[in-house]
């Protein structure tokens, strides 16, 4: 009995944080894939979170109707999700909300190469949220499910691409332009070794000179 008791308490505790996670205002999710030839962008999230980042973003008095907050969660939204597919970045259109407890976002990714190599997903719509983390699922055609948590670690970026049939972190800070940023560095650091030789052999000279003066 002691066991039973045991394994259902478990699965009670299993359960309520199943529900604890469904309702909390820090976590969302994000969903890409492809359902008869076009593909959709789904973003699941609690009412709460969605209603504290648009008062925080735009002011309290931003809306006075849920179309009115609908506007405003579709323009945050356009403002802080960017899907970049082989280097060109993806029209998101023809968005709706759906409110409820658990609100919905629904939009079309348009123009999708048809033979994806790489995939760089930027989603800020909770930024402002200091623990708030996404849930990314890719369910793209031709390729296997692939999950990935968004969060403050990866600045809520990833970039991908597909290697042997399968969708690959390429790089889990996520920005396309860090490989600029790291050029700059190595071009900064060689500017700066440069000049303090320069330094060092002037002083050396000068000590040079200041010797065979003494002399």
């Amino acid at each position: 009995m002691k066991t039973i008791n045991l394994i259902l308490m478990l699965c009670c505790l299993l359960l309520y944080g199943k529900v604890v996670q469904a309702h909390s205002p820090d976590l969302s999710n994000l969903m890409i894939y492809e359902q008869n030839g076009k593909y959709l962008l789904v973003i699941k999230s609690s009412l709460t979170a969605l209603d504290g980042e648009i008062d925080y973003v735009f002011g309290k008095n931003a809306y006075k109707s849920a179309e009115e907050f609908q506007l405003l969660v579709i323009k945050h939204f356009h403002n802080n999700c960017v899907i970049i597919m082989n280097g060109d970045t993806i029209k998101l259109i023809n968005p709706k909300v759906n409110l409820g407890h658990e609100t919905t976002l629904f939009a079309e990714l348009k123009h999708v190469p048809n033979k994806l190599k790489s995939i760089f997903i930027s989603n800020t719509l909770f930024k402002d949220m200091p623990a708030n983390m996404s849930e990314l699922i890719l369910i793209l055609k031709g390729l296997p499910q692939k999950q990935y948590i968004l969060n403050n670690d990866n600045k809520h970026e990833v970039q991908l691409t597909v290697e042997n049939n399968r969708l690959t972190v390429l790089d889990v800070t996520g920005s396309p332009y860090k490989t600029i940023n790291i050029l700059m560095v190595v071009v900064l650091l060689l500017v700066a070794s440069l000049i303090a030789i320069i330094v060092l052999r002037k002083q050396k000279l000068i000590t040079q000179d200041i010797y065979l003066d003494t002399k």
